[in-house]
């Protein structure tokens, strides 16, 4: 009796609608009519003779869980809203333009910074260079949870497209002008820095190269979580189910951008730890995208080791076949992509990459097995 005397229905009824709320999938006249659902079924069951609590549990068992309500509403009475995918496009390039202007205020002030404190150093590369990769996996870890609707960051942010488009929107949107104004001081401090540092004929003065590759890792960013949206929109498959499951020419294409990541990191570590040694960041980068690769592919059925190594190879035939093209045509003297045996080089990294990716999976395979 003094559990039952100490019950509060209402108490009850806002903690049942605020697990609603907090999933993101109901509009405010779905949770009204949940509600008064929810109501009629304990009246009904109050005139059993059944005490308040004992109603509450028996209504809210019978209307169901979160999920089973959320796919009846969308089967039988929930609309569509024409409105949903233009918003959508809308706060994408809000949020494109939002995370690019963050980015540059942040690198930009982190590198003028290091260099007023540390000065002519390595040290001060290798602080700007980490936060360059610190601000782009902090960027793709929060666009994962954004676009993730299950995650708590992306369940508020549908929850807020629903119920206040025109807010959110509004919200983004001086956000996007406040950071527009952040990377404008933060771009001529920026250019400040790097004409000291040739004016001062500064010993460490990478800077114009280290960020134009974080930018170059900007955008290949946005276009992986780009494709993280529209796969599961078009196919009703994640980027990886599906390209497992894609054609060869996409995975070759899958291949060099996996081969561009490589070559950009290497280019940032060679220039602040030998940047009079520019060749071997190229071998270096076709052995590890290799590696990667094939290690990637050691769980597919659909291909044997030599396709495998084919696949694997190709990007990097692709890109020499570029590269070597645009030297050709934009330099006067012979390129180093054609002389002291670049190519036999490059390839042969390539090969020994892919073979010990290849060697990895068959290990991880093995372990699997005998787990």
């Amino acid at each position: 009796m003094d559990s039952q005397s100490q019950f509060d229905l209402t108490t009850a009824i806002q903690t049942w609608t605020s697990q609603f709320e907090q999933s993101g999938s109901f509009t405010n006249d779905e949770l009204q009519e949940l509600t008064s659902h929810l109501l009629d079924s304990i009246d009904a069951l109050q005139a059993k003779d059944l005490s308040q609590q004992e109603a509450f549990l028996i209504a809210s068992q019978r209307l169901g869980s979160i999920d089973l309500l959320d796919q009846e509403f969308t089967k039988l009475s929930r609309p569509v809203p024409q409105q949903r995918e233009p918003v959508l496009l809308l706060l994408g390039a809000l949020c494109f333009i939002f995370s690019r202007n963050l980015s540059e205020t942040i690198t930009g002030y982190g590198a003028v910074w290091f260099a007023s404190y540390f000065g002519d150093t390595r040290i001060t590369l290798l602080l700007d260079v980490s936060v360059c990769l610190a601000t782009l996996v902090g960027l793709q870890l929060g666009g994962m949870r954004l676009i993730r609707q299950n995650h708590r960051v992306g369940q508020w942010f549908f929850h807020q497209l629903k119920q206040r488009p025109i807010g959110l929107t509004v919200t983004l949107g001086s956000l996007v002008g406040l950071a527009a104004l952040g990377a404008y001081f933060a771009e001529h401090r920026f250019a400040d820095l790097v004409a000291i540092s040739i004016q001062k004929q500064w010993i460490n003065q990478q800077f114009n190269h280290i960020h134009h590759i974080c930018w170059l890792g900007f955008y290949l960013t946005w276009l992986l979580m780009f494709l993280q949206v529209v796969l599961p929109y078009a196919t009703n498959q994640r980027l990886l189910v599906w390209l497992e499951k894609a054609p060869v020419g996409w995975l070759v294409i899958a291949g060099l951008c996996v081969f561009t990541c490589c070559l950009g990191l290497s280019i940032m570590g060679m220039r602040i730890m030998a940047p009079e040694d520019g060749i071997a960041r190229f071998y270096i980068s076709a052995g590890v995208c290799c590696l990667l690769s094939s290690f990637a592919l050691a769980d597919s059925p659909r291909y044997n080791a030599i396709k495998r190594l084919l696949i694997c190879m190709a990007p990097l035939f692709l890109w020499y076949v570029l590269a070597v093209g645009t030297a050709v045509v934009s330099e006067e003297r012979p390129s180093y992509l054609l002389l002291d045996w670049f190519p036999i080089k490059f390839f042969v990294s390539a090969i020994v990459g892919a073979l010990t990716g290849m060697w990895l999976g068959v290990l991880r395979n093995r372990s699997r097995a005998i787990v």
